[in-house]
């Protein structure tokens, strides 16, 4: 638990608003949750459902693991304490697995759902900086009843209605009307768990009837006024707190990464259960607990068998200098061995764990595996990958004075590395980053810009030929949103996609 023996750090990122909901899982340790002006303390085998728009900042603590997954809230509208037992933790980890987006098929989020458990206590709007409005957001709450243009002559005379609109907005990042809309409910909310009549707590917290009461009030909280009280007095006779639906999202065949070609080496590891891997033409099998490093640019793919679970655990860029193709996996332990999640967080997420070094897998893959002995076909494919990662409009002749090779030479490197015609291994590549940018919410239109194509037709055509369908029709999920509440903008750095 969160107490005088653990200390929580002292740089720490600030909060982010939400654009859809996520939980925080602390599957390990203890983390501070600072969510609606209020500061939580989890301890292991609890959690925070913060729903879209609120603004939330995760504070793990030391040796702490945080797993954040977009989790729909089951009509739910304000921050809920979830009970996370150690039996849900795998379907959990499989959720997270889902979003970091290299599972092909992949549906993104909303597919696990909260259920049970009272309201929590609505969380206060954010207060005004400035003395002037805070002296007025004091009245709009002692009388909430009370007409904008009426509160603003009162506690700030001379002020416009506007003025103070504007003012209050930039201030606290809220409208007055949503903030004074927050303050009558939290007031209401209060009325009606202590038993009050309906009709009178609309009327006391300002509205002209109970129709316009109810709207509010189910807007801002996700219940009726009735289904709140209800849900109160049941919370307080000791209702367990909310749970998590599981279902039997991880139960169906086995999956599959798809086929990719990346600009960095990326280690992948078999956290769960097992993995075949064909990669350069060669086939690996990866047993529970093993990792392996997939070097840059050469062909990949990865089958997954049903309950097993796949994690990449980290990435280098090729500019570190050349990996030979993998013959044996490391074996480094599964999803039990400390250090192995905790630095798969590090690496994707800037909010999961503290104090832990993001190559600390990559390292362990690498330096317990074998590998092929490195060639200047190596060294070539890993430039060119890296060049093509930070400039995938380049056309073979430019790419090929780049690097200071014939174009002959860089062809001939390509085929006998990566197993096909430099054309077919460029378009790969192009397509993986074109998935890799859709999974990051840019328009087919942009992406075929980005990667130097005339039209959109040819754009989606290498796509089709690569991934199976049109890039508009194969329902890649917008992974942004969960990333940017990760801490990152980008799913990774563009030399690593």
């Amino acid at each position: 638990m969160i107490g005088n023996d653990i200390v929580l750090p002292a740089v720490q990122l600030p909060g982010v608003r939400l654009s859809e909901s996520m939980l925080y899982a602390v599957l390990r340790g203890a983390a501070e949750v600072e969510t609606g002006g209020e500061i939580l303390r989890l301890e292991s085998c609890t959690g925070i459902w913060v729903p879209a728009g609120d603004v939330v900042a995760v504070r793990p603590a030391l040796g702490a693991v945080v797993l954040p997954i977009p989790v729909a809230g089951g009509g739910r509208a304000l921050a809920t304490r979830v009970a996370v037992p150690k039996h849900a933790h795998t379907s959990l980890l499989h959720a997270f697995a889902n979003v970091l987006g290299h599972v092909d098929g992949a549906t993104g989020p909303a597919q696990l759902e909260l259920s049970g458990g009272g309201p929590e206590r609505l969380a206060p709007p954010p207060a005004p900086a400035s003395e002037a409005l805070g002296v007025l957001a004091k009245l709009l709450t002692e009388r909430p009843e009370m007409r904008l243009a009426d509160a603003v002559a009162e506690a700030v005379p001379g002020w416009s209605v506007r003025t103070v609109q504007r003012r209050f907005l930039a201030e606290t990042g809220w409208s007055v009307a949503a903030w004074v809309r927050r303050q009558r409910v939290r007031a209401a909310a209060k009325l009606l768990a202590e038993g009050r009549d309906l009709q009178w707590v609309a009327h006391t917290v300002g509205y002209s009837g109970v129709p316009a009461f109810s709207r509010a009030f189910s807007e801002s909280t996700g219940l009726s006024p009735g289904q709140w009280r209800h849900s109160s007095a049941a919370a307080t006779a000791g209702v367990v707190p909310a749970e998590i639906g599981l279902g039997h999202l991880w139960e169906a065949a086995e999956r599959r990464t798809w086929t990719r070609v990346n600009g960095a080496h990326v280690a992948v590891w078999a956290a769960l259960g097992s993995a075949n891997l064909v990669v350069g033409g060669r086939n690996v099998h990866l047993s529970e607990g093993d990792a392996v490093v997939v070097p840059a640019g050469t062909p990949n793919e990865f089958r997954i068998p049903s309950g097993s679970m796949l994690l990449p655990l980290g990435f280098r860029s090729a500019h570190t200098g050349e990996i030979g193709a993998p013959l044996r996996p490391a074996s480094i332990g599964s999803l039990g061995t400390a250090g192995l999640l905790e630095a798969v967080l590090a690496s994707y997420t800037k909010v999961g764990v503290i104090d832990v070094d993001p190559d600390h897998g990559f390292q362990a893959a690498l330096s317990g595996s074998v590998r092929a002995p490195t060639t200047n076909d190596d060294v070539l494919l890993g430039r060119v990958a890296n060049l093509y990662a930070r400039e995938p409009y380049l056309r073979m002749t430019g790419a090929a004075a780049r690097l200071g090779v014939d174009e002959r030479e860089l062809g001939a490197a390509v085929q006998r590395r990566a197993g096909v015609q430099f054309s077919a291994w460029l378009r790969l590549l192009r397509m993986t980053r074109a998935r890799n940018q859709l999974g990051d919410g840019e328009t087919p239109s942009e992406i075929s810009r980005g990667l130097g194509y005339a039209h959109l037709p040819a754009f989606s055509r290498a796509f089709r030929a690569v991934h199976g369908a049109a890039p508009a029709g194969l329902s890649v999920p917008n992974l942004k949103p969960t990333r940017a509440a990760w801490g990152r903008e980008m799913r990774v750095p563009a030399t690593a996609l």
